[in-house]
Formats: structure tokens, C-alpha cells, sequence
């Protein structure tokens, strides 16, 4: 069984891409029926990403979509003609919750869905997720994942010092503002539940991103007068080491903030003649004016050890040194192992996912779930919910509405 938090609560997940993907993939962890509506015949730009078993693109066998909407019910719905639209209302009369989530075009004809759902449903939690908003004057520009870490102030501190900003190397937008948007909608249903009304949530996803890394910075920019330049895999203006390094068999983080730590690491290494060089003395400036020599000297040493045994090494003697994995290796880590679950891709194989990251006392971990199919559950959606005949369900396949 799922964790029991949302039980009895239902949520329209109207959108697609990652943002509202996840958010309501949390909500699934947390209990909620959670019913994804998707364009027929297109569904979730998600399903064409994939990765794929035996690399062999399919709608129904998308790895990540399957990872975001595992336990999911899917039916297809044209929001777009006046048809659609009128079912999608009729579909939120029967729900708590409504994610609405366009990253890449938030239209006006989007931006009146969210205003109609708010008026005609005022005892609804209607969450929309967006690039910039609802309202100012971005509101209607699409953006996807590149856009708003440049747009959030994130990219600018992102790569090397004389190479232009970078992005996120994997879509981590998506999934902090899925986050903020599941929290957001969860916070909005104890209110729901306790005072009987509902409310609108505008979430921008530049906002929400650069609330979570641009604040230091902004404060550092307001109060010091300058900001964090780019360092690549270092850290300026700490003592050296506090960077990432090759060895043997791949890389690690290498740490030593105490000096207790840094005479240490000296003494495994064991205690080198190049350590006595008057230049570093200050570790501060090791870091800031002499990391490439130095890192040369730690590099030479650290190529006779394996991550393994770097690890060992550090547990031995509280360094704060660790292995970077590869995300093959994270899934098999002593204690990380367990935090992954299976998932079953629509009429495929078994898959390994990242699972709920929290326990909950007295909860058992779900049981493998399986994603929707493009819409498999419209049968069980328009007749048990809705109270649509066998016929009507077909009429509205025919005219392209379902």
C-alpha cells in the first residue's frame, strides 16, 4: 500500500513535462488518486523522451515517464475545444485538487481555463504551475528548463570561471518546482479540509528556483556589494582542499575545513615536502592562487586509490572526503539501495526507480505500480465517475474530444 496521507483525495493532473509531472507523482506517494489528463492521441511530451527498453521508442514504454506517473490513472481529454472544456469542469466537481502545469505555452486560452476553474469552483485547490507566473509581463512566454536557471540568476554561477554559463546538467527545475508545487497544494488541502474552502495557487517556476539558490547570493550581492563567480569543481575563498578530483577508478570529493583534518590527510599522503612551500602556509590562498599546482600534488596521490578505498580511508579518519558516483553506482550504495522500488512499464520490463524519500511509521513501501497507458482509464473515469453511457464515450472518441 501507498502512504496513507491523502487517501480519499483526488487530484486532476492537467499538463505536462516535469514540473506538474512530479508534483503529482508526490502526491500519488502520498496516497492521492491522482487522474493525468493528456491530448489524445499525443498525450505527455514525457512519453517521447524516454529512455527506452532496447532503445525502441514507444508511447507506453518511456522509462521516465513511468517513473513520474507510476499509480497513476490517465484518460485523454481536448481541453482545448469547448466540449473538453466543459468535461474538465465537470471532472474538478468531483475533485479536491487541480494541478495545471504548461511550461512551454501558457497561453491566454490556458490563463481563462485557470480563471473559469477558479470562479466556477470555488471550494477547488487549483494549483497552476508556469514559467513566470500568471501575471507581469512574462506571463505568456514559454521557457523550459534552460530558460529559467538562466532567468533565476542560477546559471551564471554554473561551470568554469573562463567558460560561459551552463545549465543544470539534468532537469533539476522541474523537479524543485514540482517539489514547491506539492507542498504548496498539500498546505492548501489541510486549510480545505479544515476551514471548507479552497484555494488558487500561482506558482512562477523562475520565482520558485531562485528562491532556492539565488537567495544567498542576492543577499551576499545586497549587503557585500559582489557575487559568487563561477569555480567549476572548486570552492573559492574556502581553505584548500574543497574540490572534486580524479582517482583510480573515477572521482571524489576531497575536504579537509580543520586544520586537524588537513595535517591528517598530509600524514596519509605522507607528509609530502611540497606541503612545507611558504606559499602554502595560507590554505585560503592554496585554494584561491595555487589550486592547479596543488591539486597536480593530490591528484599524483590519489591515482593509487580507488574510490573504495578513499572512502575507507576518510571513515578511518573523519575526513571529509566521498566518492562521487555515477547514478548506476547510487542505486547499488549500501543503504541507498533500499530507497529504490519497481516500477512496471506498460506491457515491458521491470524498472529500478528512486522511490518515497521518507517513512512514515506503521507504512509499508508500495507495491510495484505501473504507468497508464495513453488513455487507459477512460472507461473507468467517464462511466464510474462522470456517468457516461458506452455510447456517449464513443461519440466523443469519434469527434476527437477523448
Amino acid at each position: 500500500m501507498v502512504t496513507g496521507l491523502l487517501n480519499d483525495t483526488i487530484v486532476l493532473e492537467v499538463g505536462e513535462s516535469m514540473s506538474a509531472s512530479y508534483c503529482c507523482k508526490l502526491l500519488v506517494d502520498a496516497g492521492a488518486r491522482v487522474i493525468k489528463v493528456e491530448t489524445p492521441g499525443k498525450g505527455d511530451i514525457l512519453r517521447r523522451l524516454g529512455p527506452f527498453p532496447q532503445d525502441i521508442p514507444h508511447p507506453d514504454r518511456s522509462g521516465l515517464f513511468t517513473y513520474l506517473n507510476a499509480g497513476k490513472q490517465g484518460i485523454t481529454l481536448d481541453i482545448q475545444k469547448s466540449t473538453g472544456r466543459t468535461i474538465l469542469h465537470k471532472l474538478a466537481s468531483t475533485a479536491h485538487a487541480v494541478v495545471l502545469g504548461f511550461p512551454g505555452r501558457l497561453d491566454q486560452g490556458l490563463l481563462s481555463l485557470f480563471k473559469s476553474l477558479e470562479a466556477e469552483h470555488p471550494n477547488l485547490v487549483l494549483t497552476s504551475i508556469s514559467p513566470f507566473g500568471l501575471s507581469g509581463p512574462y506571463s505568456g512566454f514559454a521557457a523550459y528548463d534552460i530558460n529559467i536557471a538562466a532567468a533565476a540568476g542560477v546559471s551564471v554561477g554554473i561551470g568554469d570561471a573562463d567558460r560561459e554559463p551552463l545549465g543544470f546538467p539534468i532537469p533539476l527545475a522541474g523537479y524543485h518546482v514540482g517539489l514547491c508545487a506539492a507542498s504548496a497544494t498539500v498546505t492548501a488541502l489541510l486549510v480545505q479540509d479544515e476551514a471548507g474552502f479552497g484555494q488558487s495557487i500561482d506558482l512562477a517556476e523562475a520565482e520558485t528556483l531562485g528562491s532556492i539558490y539565488t537567495g544567498p547570493e542576492a543577499l551576499m550581492y545586497i549587503f557585500q556589494w559582489r557575487w559568487t563567480q563561477r569555480t567549476g569543481r572548486r570552492s573559492l575563498d574556502f581553505p584548500y582542499p574543497n574540490c572534486i578530483l580524479p582517482c583510480k577508478d573515477g572521482f571524489v570529493f576531497v575536504g579537509a575545513m580543520e586544520g586537524r583534518q588537513w595535517r591528517t590527510l598530509l600524514h596519509l599522503m605522507g607528509d609530502p615536502a611540497w606541503a612545507k612551500d611558504p606559499r602554502f602556509a595560507d590554505r585560503t590562498a592554496i585554494n584561491n592562487l595555487y589550486a592547479d599546482e596543488a591539486d597536480a600534488h593530490m591528484v599524483e596521490w590519489l591515482q593509487n586509490y580507488t574510490k573504495a578505498d578513499l572512502l575507507n580511508m576518510a571513515l578511518a579518519n573523519h575526513l571529509p572526503t566521498a566518492p562521487v558516483y555515477t547514478i548506476g553506482e547510487v542505486a547499488d550504495v549500501p543503504g541507498l539501495a533500499s530507497f529504490f522500488v519497481d516500477a512496471t512499464i506498460s506491457d515491458g520490463p521491470t524498472i529500478r526507480c528512486p522511490g518515497i524519500p521518507y517513512e512514515l511509521s506503521g507504512e509499508r513501501p508500495p507495491s510495484p505500480r505501473v504507468a497508464p497507458s495513453l488513455g487507459e482509464h477512460n472507461a473507468l473515469v467517464y462511466k464510474e465517475t462522470l456517468g457516461y453511457t458506452n455510447e456517449e464515450i464513443v461519440g466523443l472518441h469519434q469527434c476527437g474530444v477523448i
